[in-house]
């Protein structure tokens, strides 16, 4: 764990993946925590990482400030990005508004890196372990990620 605030957020890395677990709305200060303890992964893996973001059920949609801010860390950090997946589970008007979100936050991103949205944790275990590996050199077994993130993001409100 890198940093957290109950209630609101999670970050972490597990091997040379940063996964980041947002319960609430993602705020300017939070954005700025995630961009500090990123930049602790990319010290520590400089032959590239992988990010994932988990967005609890009814977390509020970022303003359009925070969009940028992500959006500028994004294109800081695209020299060491593998892949990034952002998993929005859920049905609803809330998904469907946070789906269009995440999409808009990937047509101003770099294209430098892969760029996946998924529905379920499990979707992104399957996708991400074998284009990490190339792009990186590290393994990871997808049963053991899909573990990892289940368990971070299942206490703090995510469900399938």
């Amino acid at each position: 764990m890198l940093d957290t605030e109950p209630g609101a957020f999670i970050f972490g890395s597990w091997k040379n993946v940063f996964v980041g677990v947002w319960e609430s709305q993602a705020t300017m200060p939070a954005v700025e925590r995630m961009v500090r303890a990123t930049n602790v992964v990319n010290d520590l893996y400089p032959n590239g990482r992988s990010t994932i973001h988990i967005v609890a059920n009814g977390a509020d949609l970022p303003t359009a400030e925070v969009r940028t801010h992500f959006v500028n860390a994004l294109k800081k950090n695209a020299g060491q990005l593998a892949c990034v997946a952002v998993v929005v589970g859920g049905t609803g008007f809330w998904t469907s508004a946070l789906r269009s979100f995440v999409t808009g936050l990937r047509w101003l991103a770099p294209r430098s890196f892969d760029f996946r949205m998924s529905t379920t944790i499990e979707e992104v275990a399957q996708w991400l372990p074998a284009e990490h590996g190339k792009r990186t050199g590290v393994d990871l077994d997808p049963r053991r990620l899909a573990q990892v993130l289940e368990g971070w993001a299942a206490p703090r409100g995510y469900s399938r």
